[in-house]
């Protein structure tokens, strides 16, 4: 597994497959979520008004957060900079590559004092919002909230 340099203190999302693509934060987030369901169903043969449950199968953690860049005083472009490589992470690397480039990298989201234990897994969702431009329309301040679902092994699902 690949790791990456990650200044003292930052979060740092970085890839753990494929092509190298790191993320570090300019500032941390001030939340991050881990949420964990342990789904239960109903018997079928269920009756009355306390159901009789089966568990079949755990789901995954999903971690949360939210990230704020500021590229202003660097006189750039955020998207470039910062939100581009998020998306990335969540990007099919190869269509039509072989069945381990058909999805989206792996990554591992990491605090580089090791106050949080590492998570990895896929990024499910990367929400960003621009909120300042320079006056030629070049974003140069914006917030992205990013979802990662955990996950050990991962695969590509042939269509039917």
């Amino acid at each position: 597994m690949s790791t990456a340099y990650v200044p003292p203190g930052k979060l740092s999302i970085f890839t753990v497959e494929g092509p190298t693509i790191t993320v570090v934060a300019m500032f941390n987030p001030k939340e991050l979520g881990v949420s964990k369901a342990t789904p239960w169903t109903k018997n079928v043969k269920s009756k009355g008004n306390v159901p009789d449950l089966e568990f079949t199968s755990s789901d995954g953690r999903s971690m949360s957060f939210e990230l704020m860049f500021d590229t202003y005083e660097l006189g750039t472009n955020v998207h470039t900079v910062f939100v581009d490589n998020l998306v990335k992470m969540g990007m099919v690397r190869n269509p039509d590559g072989s069945e381990e480039e058909k999805r989206p990298p792996k990554v591992k989201v990491q605090w580089a004092n090791g106050a949080l234990p590492a998570f990895e897994g896929v990024v499910e969702s990367v929400e960003t919002k621009y909120t300042m431009f320079f006056p030629d329309g070049t974003p140069c301040r914006a917030t992205c909230n990013v979802k990662i679902k955990e996950a050990n092994a991962l695969s590509f699902k042939k269509g039917t």
